[in-house]
């Protein structure tokens, strides 16, 4: 009798052990994405910030070098933020419901001649009325973003994309606007001050997102942090899901798929598109790993990801999300670029379609997950 009594407190004091391993380990996943979300965050300030130099370099001196370096900081800047999209969808510092500044930085899809002149309406834009927008800074584009309409976007990387590189009127190649727009024309330094003004704006609100995760401050990663670790896997989850499952298969793909129009497009103006679908995805993979490389110094930051949970609390559902998420990644990798012409040809068509596919497979398995551990997460809206 005492010999039983005493293996089953060897068997329950073994299961308390497990138990006890496993919140630790929950913890330690919570608190690695939280250094993640700031790491990737501090990379896009930065790469923001580079923008930022260049487009006033070119806006002092105008020319067609200067006009090629601020379109390539443009496309520097997108790679560290397409990755923290990932980091969307459940309330946090970037779509809060109050403040949040996504609109404020990816707005998408956009109204151009809300801005600028377009071909057919060449008196349209902000830019192109003095009278009523006399002078162009902050202040102005944050009361216009959004105001009458949600194409109405007037701050943020798409209304900087517009202006650098101009409509998209031709499939198989980006915007070919003129560098005379910027020297010439009757409007150009207020285009030049348009730029200025929108891209101290994505600085000053991605510096706001910096503050908002960094460690030692009464902010939102505190609060994060204070939750119990389970919610906080619930907020990756939901990141991760409506991610994979409806903003980027969906909205972002899907869409231009069945319509084969370029107006569809994420990045039209810069050809940008088919990067933007992979650094999607990427930002997927760095949570599901665990890891993030900052983009310029390679720097890593890295600790236990949603794949050691996967292995410790359901090995079963981990080996079909780590396929699928894999998967999902190849796939958005093969999408040839220009994504105005892929949408079209019919190689280009399968590929698109062999991602969506595989996103929203993802997306699946996820939401498994989370119904495995009776987490309660929405893939789709």
């Amino acid at each position: 009798m005492k010999r039983n009594i005493a293996c089953s407190l060897i068997l329950i004091a073994a299961a308390h052990g497990r138990e006890t391993k496993k919140q630790g380990l929950l913890e330690n996943v919570v608190a690695n994405y939280a250094d993640l979300v700031l790491a990737n965050y501090r990379d896009a300030l930065e790469t923001a910030e580079s923008m930022e130099q260049a487009i006033a370099d070119f806006a002092a001196k105008p020319s067609r070098e200067r006009l090629l370096l601020a379109r390539s900081a443009w496309l520097a800047a997108r790679s560290p933020y397409g990755q923290s999209e990932v980091f969307r969808f459940y309330e946090g510092p970037i779509d809060d419901e109050q403040n949040g500044p996504e609109g404020l930085l990816n707005s998408w899809p956009m109204d151009e001649s809300y801005v600028d002149a377009v071909k057919g309406n060449p008196n349209s834009g902000i830019i192109r009325n003095p009278s009523k927008y006399p002078k162009i800074d902050a202040t102005l584009l944050l009361g216009l973003n959004q105001k009458d309409g949600e194409t109405n976007v007037s701050c943020g990387y798409h209304a900087i994309e517009f202006i650098l590189w101009g409509q998209d009127l031709a499939k198989g190649s980006a915007g070919k606007r003129a560098l005379t727009d910027f020297t010439k024309d009757k409007h150009a330094r207020r285009r030049l001050d348009y730029l200025k003004a929108c891209s101290g704006l994505i600085v000053g609100q991605l510096d706001g997102l910096v503050g908002e995760w960094e460690q030692g401050k009464n902010n939102y990663r505190k609060r994060f942090l204070s939750e119990k670790p389970k919610e906080g896997l619930r907020k990756i989850l939901q990141g991760m899901g409506m991610l994979s499952g409806f903003e980027l298969s969906g909205e972002r793909m899907l869409v231009a798929y069945e319509t084969r129009s370029q107006e569809d497009e994420h990045s039209c103006f810069s050809d940008n598109t088919h990067n933007d679908i992979a650094f999607n995805a990427k930002g997927l993979l760095n949570v599901y790993e665990g890891k993030y490389v900052h983009s310029v110094s390679r720097k890593v930051t890295s600790g236990p990801g949603i794949r050691e949970l996967l292995k410790e609390t359901a090995p079963g559902i981990g080996k079909k999300i780590d396929e699928a998420i894999r998967r999902s990644y190849l796939h958005a990798l093969s999408i040839p670029a220009p994504f105005d012409m892929a949408i079209e040809d019919r190689d280009g068509r399968a590929k698109i379609k062999q991602t969506i596919d595989s996103l929203v497979l993802l997306a699946k398995e996820i939401k498994g997950f989370a119904d495995h551990l009776k987490i309660d997460i929405a893939i789709t809206e």
